[in-house]
């Protein structure tokens, strides 16, 4: 059985934004570009670096997230009316 390992990508280059931060353009084999600050990306990162992504879920900062909003809903609107059968 094999196991997809994520798209390859190369880091392209390496800039500043206009608040001076730097970051990596991301290169995938399809030509899409991905831009990261380059502080995510480890220290030795440079210009040529090849990266495999990997998307990991994250079940408790999204129930945290949800449960924000839930929270900012009921302060705006006002808490959901009774579900009547």
């Amino acid at each position: 059985m094999s196991v997809e390992r994520g798209p390859v990508v190369t880091v392209d280059r390496i800039e500043l934004d206009e608040r001076g931060e730097r970051l990596a353009v991301l290169v995938l084999d399809d030509g899409q570009q991905l831009v990261l600050p380059l502080r995510w990306l480890p220290e030795d990162t440079r210009e040529g670096s090849i990266f495999r992504l990997r998307f990991e879920r994250d079940p408790a900062t999204e129930q945290e997230r949800r449960e924000a909003i839930r929270r900012l809903q009921q302060r705006l609107f006002g808490p959901e009316p009774e579900e009547q059968d």
